[in-house]
C-alpha cells in the first residue's frame, strides 16, 4: 500500500457491520497484559477463548450482508457495485460455512459473548454515525461515498485476517485449523484486491 493510502486508513477507526445495527465498528482490545501461550491454557478455557473469536467473526460475516438495504439505493459505478456485491456475497457464504462447521463441532459456539455491554453500545454509536454517511439522499455521494465504502470493507478484512491468524495459532483441532487457514487465505486475497482498488481509483498520486 502506498503512503497516501496507509495514512488515510490509519486515521480511521475500523468500521465493521454487525447484525444488531446497519453498520458498526470493531476495535480489537489493546494494552491487555500478555496471555499465557495457548499450549499452556486449560482446554476448557482455550475453547471458550476461541469461541469468542468464532462468534466475533460470525457476527461480522452475518451482519455485513445486511448493508445491501442501504447500498441498493446509492448510486455506484459498475466496478464498485460489483465489488460491494461480491463482498456481501462472500460474507453471506462465510456465515453459512461457519454454521455448517459449528453443526459438526458441538464444542464450537457462534453465540458467545464477545465484549461487555459498554463496548457493544460504543460500537452501535459508531455504526449509527457511519449509517448517516451511507444513507440515501442525505449521506455522502460520489467519490467520497465510494472511498468510505471501500475503506470500510478494507478495514474489516484487515482486522478479520489478524483475528483468524491469532485463532489459527491457538486452535488445537486439525479440522477447525484447516477451516481457519482457508478463511485467512480468502480474507487476505480479498483485502489485496481492495488495496489495489484503493490505490488505483481513490488514492492516485
Amino acid at each position: 500500500m502506498n503512503m497516501q493510502t496507509a495514512n488515510a486508513v490509519a486515521r480511521r477507526t475500523s468500521p465493521i457491520a454487525i447484525a444488531a445495527v446497519i453498520v458498526t465498528a470493531l476495535l480489537l482490545g489493546c494494552g491487555k497484559p500478555a496471555e499465557p501461550k495457548p499450549a499452556a491454557a486449560e482446554p476448557g478455557k482455550l475453547r471458550a477463548e476461541l469461541n469468542v473469536g468464532y462468534s466475533l467473526l460470525y457476527q461480522q460475516a452475518d451482519g455485513i450482508p445486511k448493508m445491501k438495504w442501504i447500498l441498493m439505493f446509492k448510486d455506484k459505478g459498475n466496478e464498485l457495485d460489483q465489488t460491494a456485491t461480491g463482498m456481501m456475497e462472500y460474507y453471506k457464504q462465510l456465515a453459512q460455512s461457519m454454521e455448517q462447521v459449528a453443526a459438526k463441532n458441538p464444542a464450537l459456539r457462534l453465540d458467545a459473548v464477545t465484549m461487555p455491554d459498554i463496548l457493544v453500545d460504543t460500537r452501535k454509536a459508531i455504526g449509527i454515525d457511519m449509517a448517516k454517511d451511507f444513507a440515501p439522499l442525505v449521506g455522502n455521494s460520489g467519490v467520497a461515498f465510494e472511498r468510505e465504502l471501500v475503506l470500510m470493507f478494507y478495514n474489516a478484512l484487515d482486522e478479520q485476517r489478524h483475528l483468524v491468524g491469532v485463532m489459527i495459532e491457538r486452535e488445537p483441532e486439525p479440522g477447525l485449523k484447516s477451516f481457519l487457514e482457508k478463511t485467512r487465505t480468502q480474507l487476505e486475497g480479498k483485502r489485496s484486491k481492495l488495496e489495489d482498488l484503493l490505490n488505483r481509483r481513490y488514492f492516485k498520486q
